[in-house]
């Protein structure tokens, strides 16, 4: 039975992430430990990702191959860069260098093609009253992991959530993104606004369990 470790990183979506809701995949042993933090923006992604190293010593290769192990790494971040007042280009800056460090081929980190990301996009919310900034980070974001040239390309998995908790009526729309015509529906998201729900939850949970079985496809072939 092939080996998980789900590794939850970024900002409150991820910490916020209700234990009951992580992602499970039939025929695994997935293990999840959440590294996310309140108020984390991009930059904080790579000090994340380092401690979890120190906290997490890279096994020897040949154990790591007879065990069939593999870590996924679930990272959001960005929002709260943006609502800071940080520039895109900034922000790919940061993010470039947190995929050059995650996917390094280096004897220093031992990092081998057993790494994977998924990387969840900004997504509408209910306290957004303009949500040009968000479209602007998730097309810039998705636009990097597609190009990245270096190691760990293959291994990059983008989730588009700007529509994905905006009503059903809205979100299809001609306009509704570059138009700002979608609007985000309450049931997915805390009373905040700001948050996800339980329900919120359950929609990642899916969506993330898919992304994890293409990945085992693919590490089957």
């Amino acid at each position: 039975m092939k080996s998980i470790s789900i590794i939850l990183a970024g900002d409150s979506d991820t910490s916020r992430w209700p234990p009951s809701l992580y992602p499970q995949v039939q025929n695994a042993a997935v293990s999840v430990e959440n590294i996310g933090q309140s108020g984390a923006s991009l930059s904080d992604l790579l000090p994340q990702l380092q401690t979890f190293r120190a906290a997490h010593p890279t096994p020897p290769i040949d154990a790591k191959s007879k065990d069939g192990s593999i870590n996924i790494f679930i990272a959001c971040a960005g929002e709260n860069d943006i609502s800071s007042g940080r520039s895109i280009d900034g922000l790919l800056k940061t993010f470039h260098s947190f995929l050059d460090d995650l996917f390094s081929n280096s004897t220093q980190h031992q990092l081998q093609s057993d790494n994977h990301l998924i990387f969840i996009g900004p997504k509408f919310e209910p306290w957004l009253s303009d949500g040009k900034q968000y479209t602007k980070l998730s097309n810039a974001l998705h636009r990097t992991i597609r190009k990245h040239s270096g190691f760990g390309a293959d291994r990059m998995v983008f989730i588009d959530c700007l529509t994905m908790f905006c009503t059903e009526d809205t979100s299809t729309i001609p306009g509704a993104v570059h138009g700002g015509r979608a609007l985000p529906d309450d049931k997915y998201f805390h009373e905040d606004g700001l948050h996800l729900s339980d329900e919120g939850y359950k929609v990642w949970k899916q969506i993330i369990e898919g992304a994890i079985v293409e990945i085992l496809a693919k590490e089957d072939r």
